[in-house]
Parts: structure tokens; sequence; C-alpha cells
């Protein structure tokens, strides 16, 4: 989506709709495993959402314990 989008003059209203689906991921699997969004990133770390996040072609699972 971004790189589709990088020469578009509108990159503010981009940069806001990859927060509101990182924000989204982040309460659904917060939610799943009964927690907060702020306890799950600090379990897990931010880093799991942005490498979701920007893998291109490839497709992985998420295994939690």
């Amino acid at each position: 989506l971004s790189h589709y989008h990088s020469g578009s003059s509108k990159k503010k209203s981009l940069y806001r709709v990859k927060y509101i689906l990182r924000l989204s991921c982040a309460r659904t699997l917060a939610r799943k495993h009964k927690s907060t969004v702020r306890a799950f990133l600090k379990r897990f770390g931010s880093e799991l959402l942005e490498e979701f996040f920007t893998e291109e072609e490839q497709v992985f699972s998420l295994t939690f314990p």
C-alpha cells in the first residue's frame, strides 16, 4: 500500500491509515490475549507490528505462548 502511494502528495493521509491499521491490529491481538494494548506492546514489542506491516510478499503466522 505504501509503495503504491509513495509518489502521492497526500502522504499525511497515508500515514494516518497506517497508524489506524497498526492500532487496530494491536487492539485485536491485545483483546485476544486478554491484555491491554500497552501491556501487549511492552511484552511483545512494537517491532512485531512493524515487521508485519513492512513485509511485502511473505505470508507468515504469529504464534503466541
